[in-house]
């Protein structure tokens, strides 16, 4: 059996097991929308709006200050309040500008602030690449865009023009619930982009956004990998704010748990061949959901939807006496919280202390590197990035070529 037939058969199992047991986790492919499109709808239906200039950049990327022994990639929302000058960019490979909506001819129909000049000098003048992330959230546009080789074509013209025309260095493509009789279009449209990007600037950077869990096995990860600097996996949301609390990111799928990190590494170590997990840039949420719930229970029901909560904020309410204290689920090596007021409240979230121990996990398997949804979500001054210096930070007169703990090729590996 192939792979898309075996993951999508498997889904339909876990799906009617989910449903049949009262104690399963809610995390079934019918109800469930990729992690970064339910924040640029919910960005999107606020009217949110890009908080720094339009303009192109003007400094040529400088040479990295300092050395990585990884990739380390994190998105700046179009909405983000953090103000570039303040980014960790010593602490990052490159920054991803979220996001252009790809409309389904090829056409751009809301750039959303790109080009953030402000935003590309600061990194380049750090020597940190930028990346221009393209979306498209929708199942029929996705459908016409890659079916059609004309449109095909159009995408990539445009989505070339507007990375070299800004001064930026490549691009990340967010395609979230691929449709399965796209997989093959989806490869030729890499391909194609592929091409284009190191055609106009000589070795241009794509990474790729991958699900967690891929439902339908609409997403080749063998080949996307052959045309992709790396995968971005979107290890999160494996509990989303339409199911029941439990942890976002939890490593390992014990006790009650389903999924998690070890469940989805193990999936694409297996269907990534001949490439293996240094292909994988392993993304990892700055932000947790606060669910109302029946009880204190763990795992536990929710008695309506959660809300996100940035990883700042879920701090706070830990350090909060009539929130805290910080409660640790060993299953998952997740923190969470539990409180009344007004009636019962789960909090679950990744802290820097957590988040070490999957920066650690993430070298153990040899990916590529971490990643983070998203910047502005902890602050410069956040202990999670004295951890990711800890872990990633190359000492001096150390050299990486030597360490085979995992990791790309550090600092300006695909730029």
């Amino acid at each position: 059996m192939s792979r898309g037939a075996s993951v999508f058969v498997t889904a339909l199992l876990l799906a009617w097991a989910m449903i049949s047991s009262a104690e399963a986790e809610d995390f079934a492919p019918s109800s469930h929308v990729g992690p970064h499109a339910r924040f640029y709808q919910d960005a999107q239906e606020r009217g949110l709006l890009p908080t720094h200039s339009v303009r192109p950049g003007r400094l040529a990327r400088a040479k990295a200050a300092s050395e990585l022994s990884g990739e380390v990639l994190a998105f700046y929302p179009y909405w983000s309040s953090a103000d570039p000058a303040d980014l960790r960019y010593e602490l990052l490979t490159t920054v991803a500008y979220f996001g252009a909506d790809l409309g389904s001819t090829g056409e751009f129909t809301n750039m959303n602030g790109w080009p953030d000049g402000d935003l590309i000098d600061e990194a380049h003048a750090a020597g940190v690449g930028v990346a221009l992330t393209v979306v498209n959230f929708s199942a029929s546009s996705m459908t016409t865009l890659l079916s059609s080789a004309l449109n095909r074509a159009n995408a990539v013209d445009n989505i070339v023009s507007a990375v070299a025309d800004a001064g930026a260095d490549g691009v990340n493509i967010d395609f979230e619930g691929l449709p399965f009789a796209q997989k093959v279009n989806f490869i030729a449209f890499l391909a194609e982009l592929r091409t284009a990007l190191d055609d106009a600037l000589g070795a241009g950077h794509i990474s790729v956004d991958m699900p967690a869990v891929d439902w339908a096995g609409a997403y080749d990860f063998d080949k996307i990998a052959e045309q992709a600097d790396f995968l971005f996996v979107m290890a999160y949301d494996y509990h989303w704010s339409g199911g029941d609390p439990g942890p976002v990111a939890p490593l390992y799928d014990d006790g009650p748990w389903n999924y998690a990190v070890r469940w989805t590494l193990d999936d694409y170590e297996t269907y990534i061949a001949p490439y293996d997990l240094s292909s994988v840039v392993l993304g990892l949420p700055l932000y947790g959901y606060l669910w109302p719930s029946v009880d204190g229970t763990v795992p536990g029901t929710a008695t309506g939807a959660g809300s996100a909560v940035i990883l700042a904020t879920a701090d706070s309410y830990a350090d909060d006496p009539a929130k805290g204290p910080r409660l640790f689920d060993d299953d998952a090596q997740s923190p969470y919280l539990t409180y009344q007021s007004g009636g019962w409240y789960q909090l679950w979230y990744e802290d820097a202390d957590s988040l070490a121990l999957r920066f650690e996990y993430a070298k153990t398997r040899g990916t590529a590197g971490v990643g983070f949804w998203a910047l502005g979500y902890a602050g410069s001054e956040h202990p999670m990035w004295d951890e990711l210096d800890a872990a990633y930070t190359v000492p001096p007169g150390d050299d990486d070529d030597d360490d085979d703990t995992g990791g790309g090729c550090g600092g300006n590996a695909f730029f």
